[in-house]
């Protein structure tokens, strides 16, 4: 296995390369540039300087012209009036210079090199002003017009080939930071997704960065050890779970074969889950909602098995139930309390129209039964935020007792069969927990009474209304 490296030793090893880097190229730099003095391709700096009093020396005995000075010489000549009779490598900027140098001005300007100059008195009556730079000229006068100051060149290519240096060393120590990141970053992702079961790669190469990795691996042995007792009290929690539902199915369906379990009997194991089950101590919150749901089920079960056999009964719903008189504001009132208690959990809102109130003579228990399906049914359909409208009057010794919601509404298939037994398959009206019964009672209702039951669309919603001969 690979040593490990630490951080800190992995940042004095970068220094050192780094500035190695740099050491390298300034010695590399120093030795080209001696072999290019050597070979005459640059001269030295001083070399304008100290020709100059010479050369001023030759133009005044007439030895030299100004067009003979070297290339590394600018020049202009002014006659007695300081005007310019002729120039070399002279422009706007340098001119100003040597006016100013010819009019005694010893202030060095120019940038980033600075102009120094030299006067000579001409035979001919006129002043050759010589100007230069302390800089290494080039010794080819083509080379000297064409390319920037060499020193400037050579700077900038040792800058350039310092931050390259730079860059490579950094990248180099840099990949291998990324490489042990990623590695970690790898990991924690492994974890979040619960992926357990692969080990953690711990092949980093810098120490620290492996410590990390090492603890992580720790961490996810530690979870997937903790899943895996959880696991197994899930199994064991399920296992009491089914023993708490023996008893409701042994009630519900009893031992023998061919049992048909009654309201009566369904009634009685409610009761009994209701008296043992739910006061022992030792059930856990979840096990209570579990209990909760079975009895609610099993309520759910026993009304509809109540609806069943009111609806095979000879004769029709309750053949046993007479008919009873009570006022319809006092019916209309028990009516509305059902419906705010069935809207109210669901975020619906409810209303009563019963704007006046007589005597009605009505088989009294089937009609709250089959309002109350009514009810039942615009609750369960509505939209949360929606409302339900419940409407009951009388007009020529005829009840009309209407329910509209809104909700998506019947589709025509549901108006075309809504009303027949156990008919379920209205897909605009999509929800679970219902046989299909609500309106098949409802409308054996109306026709004991010798009324009808009607399912319409408002555009708003869905209306069924009860109109009951009184």
């Amino acid at each position: 296995m690979r040593r490990r490296t630490g951080l800190t030793a992995l940042f004095w090893r970068y220094l050192l390369v780094t500035g190695g880097a740099v050491v390298l190229l300034a010695v590399l730099w120093w030795g080209g540039l001696s072999a290019l003095l050597r070979s005459g391709f640059v001269l030295p700096a001083g070399t304008a300087a100290g020709q100059a009093d010479g050369l001023v020396r030759a133009l005044e005995a007439g030895e030299l012209t100004p067009a003979e000075l070297p290339h590394y010489y600018r020049w202009a000549t002014f006659d007695g009036s300081a005007q310019v009779v002729g120039q070399r490598g002279m422009d706007g900027r340098r001119l100003g210079y040597a006016r100013a140098a010819l009019e005694g001005d010893r202030t060095l300007h120019g940038f980033p090199y600075q102009q120094y100059h030299r006067s000579a008195q001409l035979p001919d009556g006129t002043v050759c002003l010589l100007q230069f730079d302390y800089s290494m000229p080039y010794g080819s006068p083509a080379l000297q017009e064409s390319l920037p100051e060499f020193q400037t060149c050579a700077t900038a290519v040792l800058l350039a080939a310092w931050l390259a240096a730079g860059a490579l060393s950094t990248r180099h120590f840099a990949g291998r930071l990324r490489r042990d990141a990623a590695l970690l970053t790898a990991a924690t992702g492994a974890i979040a997704a619960r992926r357990l079961d692969v080990p953690l790669d711990g092949g980093a190469r810098v120490r620290e960065l492996g410590e990390s990795l090492a603890a992580m691996e720790q961490l996810r042995q530690a979870l997937a050890r903790s899943l895996s007792e959880q696991w197994a009290m899930e199994q064991e929690r399920t296992q009491a779970d089914l023993g708490l539902v023996q008893p409701v199915k042994v009630g519900l369906l009893g031992k023998k074969k061919g049992y048909a379990p009654t309201p009566e009997a369904i009634s009685g194991v409610v009761d009994m889950i209701r008296a043992e089950l739910l006061e022992e101590d030792a059930l856990s919150p979840a096990q209570r909602e579990r209990v909760d749901a079975i009895l609610r089920s099993a309520g759910r079960i026993r009304d509809y098995m109540e609806q069943l056999r009111a609806l095979t009964a000879t004769g029709g719903p309750a053949e046993a139930g007479g008919r009873a008189t009570a006022e319809l504001s006092a019916l209309a009132e028990g009516w509305a309390a059902a419906g705010r208690g069935l809207c109210a959990p669901r975020g619906l809102r409810f209303s009563l129209d019963c704007p006046a109130s007589r005597p009605c003579t009505l088989f009294r228990s089937e009609l709250d039964r089959a309002v109350l399906n009514l009810l039942d049914n615009a609750a369960r359909f509505t939209p949360e935020g929606g409302a339900v409208r419940l409407s009951a009057y009388v007009e020529e010794a005829v009840l009309t007792v209407a329910v509209e919601d809104s909700g998506p509404g019947f589709s025509p298939e549901a108006l075309a069969r809504a009303g027949r037994g156990f008919y379920t398959g209205d897909a605009s009206r999509p929800r679970e927990g219902h046989m299909g019964m609500g309106l098949t009672f409802a409308r054996q209702t109306a026709r004991r009474h010798g009324g009808t039951l009607e399912l319409s669309n408002t555009g708003r919603g869905a209306r069924a209304a009860l109109t009951l001969p009184l």
